[in-house]
């Protein structure tokens, strides 16, 4: 929970620099409701179908590190308001999802929670220069070519290459069967990183079934 916590400390340091540097009025910066200085943080990602897991897991954490954050006063006097969106892990719902939130006043998105939909929201936040930053959007498109875009876990690439590196070295294995998700960029991008690597260790693969 202190990881989770520092990490929405940390974003929340980036968008107050970034607020005052342009200038954020007091109609964005405060709550209808108490007058009180507010930061909106919007979130994105599956709350249901195959992969609600994920989402769950940061929606609950976020929620859960967002209300210690106020009940201790806040980040520099700012109180924050939480609202997460459910894009059930597909890229057109998630558009549709930042849209909503964006209506809502969003100043910045925690999100999305998988590949596909941060991808498709990216481009979105480029252009409307929304700071974003995803909890565990692995794809390397997902951030590439984005400077409003962040990350705070590891690519696919890194995932699959540090896996064949750690078997190599710690002399685990030197023959390697592979069973992968060909219709999913996540398994596919950690298995093709994995297999350059593996060839580099000197691992043999000697069968890659999807």
């Amino acid at each position: 929970m202190n990881k989770v916590k520092r990490f929405l400390g940390m974003a929340l340091a980036a968008l107050m620099v970034v607020s005052s540097a342009a200038g954020c009025s007091s109609d964005t910066a405060s709550s209808e409701s108490t007058g009180e200085p507010t930061f909106k943080i919007g979130s994105i990602g599956p709350a249901t179908g195959n992969n609600a897991a994920y989402g769950l897991a940061v929606q609950n954490g976020a929620q859960i590190a967002v209300d210690e954050i106020n009940a201790a006063g806040g980040i520099n006097g700012y109180q924050i308001e939480f609202s997460f969106e459910d894009d059930e892990s597909d890229a057109e719902k998630a558009v549709n999802a930042y849209n909503v939130l964006k209506d809502w006043g969003m100043q910045m998105l925690l999100g999305t929670v998988t590949s596909a939909p941060c991808t498709a929201v990216a481009s979105e936040t480029d252009n409307d220069r929304m700071f974003q930053i995803t909890p565990s959007g692995t794809a390397v498109e997902s951030v590439q070519g984005h400077d409003n875009v962040f990350r705070v876990c590891f690519s696919d690439p890194a995932q699959g290459a540090k896996s064949a590196e750690y078997i190599a070295t710690k002399g685990l294995a030197t023959k390697i069967a592979i069973i992968y998700d060909s219709s999913d960029v996540y398994s596919s991008g950690i298995y093709s990183a994995f297999a350059a690597e593996a060839e580099n260790q000197g691992l043999e693969i000697v069968a890659a079934e999807a």
